[in-house]
């Protein structure tokens, strides 16, 4: 589900520089610091598994892990041990700061002499290569807490994706609620609630050993101020919940309690993903906060000639996509179709009006009905959640999979490589390669599959496309990175 707020138009003469900072320095951040990860964690995990110190700290780890986070954790990673994915267990054998610190006091008296000789010595060395990478470093743990991770956390970023999701919400909100509060109080506000979001991650389970990064908490506060400072106005909003997306008017601050209850439903109904719902409830709430007093204090604070400006201007491609929902309302389907497609001509292909088009012919399965699936397929820059309804398409669809040209097989498995599980991804690659398609682009594809996995931890997956580039390269191939 998506509710973003869209009353206010970007505007020059409210310059957001601090939100233009904020993103300029999340994005250096991530491509000049961040982008030494892979390398980092490929030499750190590598060294530790190839010095078989695994099979030696494995008992202790196992007996810590049921003493501290409980059998049923123990045994999960039991399984991983037994089955060989060592990988993994190397990741969270490296992660635990706390079992370190354990080890450090009883290897003296569990490992064989000559074994601790070297162990000690080269042990810290490989424990000190992986604390270097960006999101153990400076991201936010809570059995190792640091208040300066509070705020490092806020500018590290788990991949593009993360990233560019991220700045995009950023951006949507950030710019009105900057011109609303002024620039030093938006930065304020933005870091106290990239804080409370961190503080209520934290605060759910002391013990946790998993770094928490990003801007997610941060910019939930954003967009819960951005609600604040509208108060009970009646306020323009785009909705895209399953099937269904369009526009709607409603008093600003009825949406905040829709927020906080969505992430806190969410962490109640998955409280296994690796998504920090806590800390996003925890930023609605402090940017919520934080305007409310701010208002209590100085009804200055917020600049009322802004938030009261008409800024409607005659957007022909906003008005279009109006009228189609409007056609939708009505079930005018047969209409609906036309203006969708004179949208497309008149303005451009974008998502939204490729999966109404879909949506529409999905009805009758009638011609063009293919074509509109491939059409999807072929669109060029998504968000994460466009991606990952793509992904759900090609499940849908296996039957237009040969449809499908090279190029855009390559580009649309490329995408899918970015989603937490690429199982899509790698049927695109079984697909290329039935093909007998020996392209570039087919080694850079299976190099972003083998980067995917290794971060995940799936060492057997990995070495499926390891073998693969190294079979292309040896083959005569030139293959580039």
């Amino acid at each position: 589900m998506i509710v973003v707020p869209t009353e206010k138009q970007f505007d020059w003469r409210h310059a957001p520089v601090v939100l233009f900072s904020i993103v300029l320095l999340n994005v250096m951040v991530f491509v000049f610091y961040q982008s030494g990860d892979t390398e980092k964690l490929y030499t750190a995990v590598g060294t530790y598994l190839e010095t078989d110190y695994l099979p030696q700290e494995w008992p202790l780890f196992e007996q810590y892990i049921a003493d501290h986070e409980g059998a049923t954790r123990a045994s999960e990673l039991a399984e991983l041990y037994t089955a060989g994915e060592h990988q993994p267990l190397a990741m969270a054998i490296l992660q635990n700061p706390g079992f370190y610190q354990h080890l450090t006091t009883a290897a003296g008296t569990t490992f064989r002499r000559d074994f601790y000789e070297d162990w000690q010595y080269e042990r810290p060395q490989i424990q000190a290569a992986f604390n270097e990478i960006s999101w153990i470093a400076h991201g936010l743990i809570a059995s190792d807490f640091k208040i300066s991770a509070l705020f490092t956390s806020q500018f590290l970023h788990g991949g593009v994706m993360h990233l560019l999701g991220n700045m995009f919400f950023l951006v949507i909100c950030g710019f009105a609620v900057e011109a609303a509060i002024g620039h030093w109080r938006f930065l304020l506000f933005y870091l106290v609630c990239g804080v409370a979001a961190g503080m209520a991650q934290v605060m759910r389970d002391w013990t946790s050993t998993t770094p928490l990064v990003g801007a997610s908490g941060a910019i939930s506060g954003v967009m819960a101020m951005y609600l604040a400072v509208f108060r009970l106005r009646k306020i323009e909003f785009f909705y895209w919940i399953f099937f269904f997306v369009g526009y709607f008017r409603a008093p600003a601050l009825v949406i905040l309690p829709v927020y906080v209850g969505k992430e806190l439903f969410s962490y109640y109904t998955n409280p296994d993903s690796n998504v920090a719902f806590l800390a996003h409830a925890g930023g609605f709430i402090a940017g919520g906060i934080l305007i409310g007093l701010s208002l209590l204090l100085d009804k200055k604070t917020v600049n009322e000639t802004y938030i009261e400006s008409d800024q409607s201007t005659v957007d022909e491609s906003r008005l279009a996509l109006a009228d189609i929902y409007k056609a939708l309302e009505k079930y005018n389907f047969g209409e609906t179709y036309k203006r969708v497609n004179q949208a497309i001509k008149d303005h451009g292909e974008t998502f939204e009006l490729a999966i109404i088009r879909y949506n529409l012919l999905k009805i009758n399965r009638g011609k063009g009905f293919a074509q509109s699936v491939l059409r999807l397929w072929q669109l060029g820059k998504l968000s994460t959640q466009e991606v990952e309804r793509l992904q759900t398409l090609w499940q849908e669809h296996p039957e237009l999979h040969g449809n499908l040209k090279d190029e855009y097989a390559v580009n649309l498995g490329m995408k899918f490589a970015s989603l937490q599980n690429p199982a899509a991804a790698e049927q695109v690659f079984d697909l290329l390669l039935q093909r007998g398609n020996k392209s570039q682009e087919l080694f850079v594809f299976a190099k972003k599959l083998s980067q995917t996995f290794a971060q995940n931890g799936y060492k057997k997956k990995q070495a499926k496309y390891d073998n693969f580039i190294q079979q292309f390269v040896s083959g005569g191939h030139n293959g580039a990175l």
